[in-house]
């Protein structure tokens, strides 16, 4: 009789966000593209912050935990970074996803090509969680 039931995987549950700070990252390179999710202040300790410059620290500090949660994302985007955007964030149970895209330079227009560790967070509002609550963040970094 339960050969014929099929379970429901959820879906991926989009959430709206909203960009806190950005900017070059403090430290060594970082390895691969990573991201860190808070949602309480514990959680910014650690690997979270540990390669944010001052300005941003403040503005974690600054966040009401009760209410909202963030994501941290850091990537060796360098001089690119103006051209990666965050095109989606959504729950995938325990799991936060951030999808980045990278847009092209406007024709005749040069970018440098340094490389070094860029930062971005990223605020969200609890309520649009799922159970069982996020715990890690992945990021890709979709073709352009």
């Amino acid at each position: 009789m339960l050969a014929g039931l099929a379970l429901a995987v959820p879906a991926a549950a989009a959430i709206n966000w909203r960009l806190v700070a950005d900017g070059a990252a403090h430290g060594a390179p970082v390895a691969a593209t990573t991201g860190y999710v808070a949602l309480d202040r514990a959680a910014t300790s650690g690997a979270f912050s540990a390669r944010l410059p001052a300005a941003a620290k403040g503005k974690v500090a600054a966040t009401d935990f009760s209410k909202t949660g963030l994501v941290v994302i850091y990537g060796e985007f360098g001089c690119r970074d103006s051209l990666i955007a965050v095109s989606s964030l959504e729950q995938h149970g325990t799991t936060l996803t951030v999808t980045l895209a990278q847009r092209q330079a406007k024709p005749g227009t040069a970018v440098c090509m340094a490389i070094f560790a860029t930062y971005r967070i990223l605020s969200f509002d609890k309520t649009a969680l799922r159970r069982p609550y996020p715990t890690r963040a992945t990021v890709t970094l979709a073709p352009a």
